[in-house]
């Protein structure tokens, strides 16, 4: 592993992919940064899914209580090219800027148009859920799919968010309905135009691996090389194409919270990575 980024646990850094309960996650912002505070990382990133919610609260947590740990304004932003996800992360953005956030009240109420299809095919399917309900465990924040599988599961339909979206929510299956049309290149854009770098999420992840190409030409900054799903082989992959094409290398745990996935601080990258970043804005 190279010297700028590690992914073993003890090691501080920084964790770059990390939700709260403004989109998905478990945690609240609050929560959230208290338990990096714990572990001992430097900083992190809250990148919630197409929405900065959490980033003001969690600046004045840290303020408030004068932590020294640091916060780096982000989001990710969920775009879609043909029948490929493509999440595109922005870091150092302008979070307060007026554009953006009309823009994520736009995705916002396309988030809403959709859980409320997304519920009736359920209903047709013989799942009926209440959207109420369903937005309860939203608390307030953006709707998505995971909160309609955490619906799912109280009503015992599931056992869990991965049995929900692989019967049930994800592309292909019975209740899956399109997504709001938002193209990674105008994501880039937006981010750029915003003060930030944008940065290609998970590419491991990504079904059609030309795409990745496609989404570098496009114009992102960097790309997320180290990651927890990504296997040795894929991080060493992505580490020698960033280096080849002049891109960030980042990382982070995409963590959503106790018992969701990897934890916090799973994938980090150290200072060097930071300067990175901020000498790349600075060149702007």
């Amino acid at each position: 592993m190279q010297d700028s980024v590690r992914e073993v646990v003890g090691y501080m850094g920084f964790d770059l992919h990390v939700h709260t309960t403004a989109s998905d996650g478990k945690f609240s912002a609050e929560e959230v940064i208290q338990l990096a505070v714990e572990l001992g990382l430097e900083g992190l990133s809250i990148t919630d899914h197409d929405t900065v919610n959490a980033v003001n609260p969690a600046l004045e947590f840290i303020s408030r209580n004068r932590l020294n740990i640091e916060l780096i304004p982000g989001i990710e932003l969920n775009t879609e090219a043909g029948a490929n996800e493509i999440h595109i992360l922005g870091y150092y953005l302008d979070h307060n800027r007026k554009e953006l956030l009309l823009k994520l009240q736009e995705l916002k109420r396309a988030r809403d148009e959709r859980a409320v299809k997304i519920l009736h095919r359920l209903e047709e399917l013989g799942l009926p859920l209440d959207l109420n309900r369903v937005q309860e465990h939203a608390r307030g924040e953006v709707v998505g799919r995971p909160h309609i599988a955490d619906a799912m599961i109280e009503k015992g339909y599931v056992g869990t968010r991965e049995e929900a979206f692989a019967r049930y929510l994800d592309y292909g299956r019975p209740a899956y309905i399109s997504r709001y049309k938002f193209p990674p290149r105008e994501a880039i854009e937006l981010i750029k135009r915003c003060g930030g770098l944008a940065v290609l999420a998970h590419p491991g992840l990504i079904d059609d691996q030309a795409m990745v190409a496609e989404v570098i030409a496009m114009g992102v900054d960097g790309l997320e090389v180290f990651y927890p799903e990504h296997s040795r082989e894929q991080t060493s992959f992505y580490l020698r194409l960033a280096r080849e094409k002049g891109l960030l290398i980042t990382g982070g745990s995409d963590f959503h919270g106790p018992n969701e996935g990897n934890k916090l601080g799973a994938a980090r990258v150290d200072r060097n990575s930071i300067t990175a970043m901020q000498m790349r804005l600075t060149r702007r």
